[in-house]
C-alpha cells in the first residue's frame, strides 16, 4: 500500500532525503550512449545504482490533547448553593468535598433514622432480646412437655427420629451416592420400624396407663382417650414455640452485630429490617445534597456560585491530567497505517518548534463519522517525561504522524524499477554485461518513490527504471 503524503513534515523529509542521497553518490541516473552518431535520437535505457538508506512510512493526521479521565457530573438533589469548597483550577483527590446544598431537612431526617436504629440496638433492647429468648426456650421446653403427655415421650423422640431419617435420605438422593443412599434407607427403614413399636405400645400401654379416670359415685371409671384434636393442636403449640425461639435467637445474633442467618423472619426482624432501610435512605438523601470527588484530577469547570439555586444538571467537570493522552483522527484510507503499539510524532500548534514522541494505545474498531467524512479514531499516550513539562492545556491541536513502519541501512530501489509479475510478486531487471537481466526480488516496506528489497538485490547493483526518449 503506497502512503500519501499530506503534511509539509513529510515533503522536507523526502526532499531531505533525495539531496543527501545525491550528495553521496545515492542514486543516480545513467544514460546508455551509443557511439554511432546516427543513433542519437534512439531511446536510451535509463539506470539507477543501489544504495542503502533509511524509509520510514507515515500516516498524517490531526489530534488533540485530551485528559486521561474525566468526569462531569452534578448534585443528586436540587436547593440552594450553601457552600462550596474548591475554585476551577484546584488538584483534588478522589472522595474529596466539593459543595453542599442547604439541607437542614435531611440532617433532620438522618439524625431521626440513627437515633430510631440505635434505639433497637441500645443496651436496654438487647436485655428485652434476651429476656424474650429466655421465654421461647421455656415455652418450647412446656409445649414439648404437653405433646409428648398426649403420644408419650416414646412416640415423640420416635417421630423425631424418622424426621432427622427422612432428610438424611433427601440428601443422600441430592447427592447421587448409592452407597450413602442405601444406608439411609435403611436407617429411615429401622426409624419407622421403631415408631410403629412405640405407637403400638402407646395405644396398648400408655393410654390405659396414664389416661385411665376413676369411677365416682354417679359415673363408672372410664379411659380419656386423646382425641385427634386434642394431639393436633399440641403438635401445633410445639411447633409454634419452636419457630418463636428460632427467630427469637437470630433476632438476638443480629442486634448484637451478626449479619442475618439465611432464611429469617419475625416481626422484630422485619422492624430492625426498615429501621436499616430508613437509615440507609435518610444518608442517600442526605447525600444527595453534597458533591463529592469521584476521580483524583484537576477542577476543569464549576458552573455554579454560593447562593444559586441549581437542580440535578452537571455543574463540575474533572479531568485527571496525570497522564497525557491525544485523541487522533486520520483519514479512512491510513486504517492499514495505524494499530496499538505502533510509534506516534506529535508537534502541537502551540508548540511547532518541538517533537514529542507517543504510541497508539487504541484503535476504535469502527469508523469515526464526522461532516460526512469518514475517519480512523485512536488514542494516543505521550512520552510523559518529554511532555510533563509542556503544560498545555486540555483541548490543544497537534499533527501527527503515525509511523506504520520503518526500515533503516536498508537496500533501497526506486518504484519505477519493480515489475509486478503476480500480486505480491515482483522483478527488476539488473545491468549485466551492459545487458538488462530479470531478477526475482522480495520486497518489504515501500512508499511512493522507494522499496525496500529484503532480498534479490545488493549494493552496488545497478537495476533500470524505464526507457527515455531523447532527441
Amino acid at each position: 500500500m503506497f502512503i500519501k503524503f499530506f503534511s509539509r513534515k513529510k515533503t522536507l523529509w523526502v526532499t531531505g532525503l533525495i539531496v543527501t542521497l545525491l550528495a553521496v553518490g545515492g542514486f543516480y541516473a545513467s544514460q546508455k550512449v551509443t557511439a554511432d552518431s546516427e543513433s542519437a535520437n534512439e531511446p536510451t535505457m535509463q539506470t539507477a545504482k543501489i544504495r542503502q538508506g533509511d524509509l520510514t512510512l507515515y500516516a498524517s493526521g490531526t489530534g488533540t490533547l485530551i485528559p486521561a479521565a474525566e468526569a462531569s457530573f452534578g448534585f443528586r438533589a436540587s436547593g440552594q448553593l450553601l457552600s462550596l469548597s474548591v475554585v476551577v483550577g484546584d488538584a483534588v483527590e478522589a472522595g474529596d468535598f466539593l459543595a453542599e446544598l442547604d439541607n437542614t431537612a435531611e440532617k433532620i431526617k438522618f439524625q431521626q433514622a440513627e437515633r430510631a436504629l440505635a434505639e433497637l440496638t441500645s443496651p436496654a433492647s438487647i436485655a428485652s432480646a434476651e429476656q424474650a429468648l429466655a421465654l421461647a426456650e421455656r415455652e418450647v421446653s412446656d409445649s414439648q412437655k404437653s405433646l409428648a403427655y398426649q403420644i408419650s415421650w416414646a412416640v415423640l423422640r420416635s417421630e423425631e427420629k424418622v424426621a432427622e431419617a427422612e432428610e438424611a435420605l433427601l440428601l443422600a438422593k441430592e447427592s447421587s451416592n448409592e452407597e450413602k443412599t442405601a444406608e439411609a434407607e435403611l436407617a429411615l427403614e429401622n426409624a419407622e420400624r421403631v415408631l410403629a413399636g412405640n405407637w403400638d405400645y402407646y395405644e396398648n400401654h400408655y393410654i390405659p396407663e396414664n389416661f385411665k379416670v376413676a369411677a365416682t359415685r354417679s359415673t363408672p371409671s372410664y379411659i380419656a382417650i386423646p382425641t385427634e384434636f386434642d394431639i393436633l393442636e399440641a403438635r401445633a403449640g410445639y411447633a409454634i414455640a419452636q419457630a418463636e425461639l428460632v427467630e427469637a435467637t437470630d433476632y438476638l445474633a443480629v442486634i448484637n452485630g451478626n449479619e442475618i442467618p439465611e432464611g429469617a423472619t419475625g416481626s422484630n426482624l422485619k422492624a430492625l429490617e426498615q429501621a436499616q432501610l430508613d437509615l440507609i435512605s435518610a444518608q442517600d438523601g442526605l447525600n444527595a445534597t453534597r458533591l463529592y470527588a469521584p476521580i483524583s484530577g484537576t477542577v476543569m469547570s464549576f458552573d455554579a456560585q454560593v447562593g444559586d439555586t441549581v437542580g440535578t444538571s452537571t455543574i463540575v467537570t474533572i479531568a485527571d491530567t496525570s497522564e497525557s493522552y491525544l485523541e487522533i483522527f486520520l483519514d479512512e484510507t491510513d486504517w492499514g497505517m495505524i494499530n496499538v503499539g505502533y510509534p506516534v510524532e506529535v508537534i502541537f500548534d502551540v508548540l511547532s518548534e518541538k517533537t514529542f514522541e507517543g504510541e497508539v494505545v487504541q484503535v476504535d474498531p469502527a469508523l469515526y463519522t464526522e461532516q460526512n467524512s469518514s475517519l480512523v479514531r485512536g488514542l494516543v499516550r505521550l512520552d510523559d517525561a518529554e511532555f510533563s513539562g509542556s503544560k498545555l492545556p486540555v483541548g490543544s491541536a497537534a499533527a501527527v504522524e503515525v509511523i506504520g513502519g520503518r526500515a533503516e541501512e536498508a537496500i533501497l530501489v526506486p518504484v519505477e524499477a519493480l515489475r509486478e509479475a503476480s500480486p505480491g510478486q515482483y522483478t527488476v531487471f539488473v545491468m549485466i554485461d551492459d545487458e538488462p537481466k530479470l531478477r526475482v526480488v522480495e520486497v518489504g516496506l515501500q512508499d511512493l518513490f522507494y522499496a525496500e528489497i529484503l532480498s534479490g538485490l545488493e549494493p552496488g547493483d545497478v537495476v533500470t527504471t524505464g526507457i527515455a526518449e531523447t532527441e
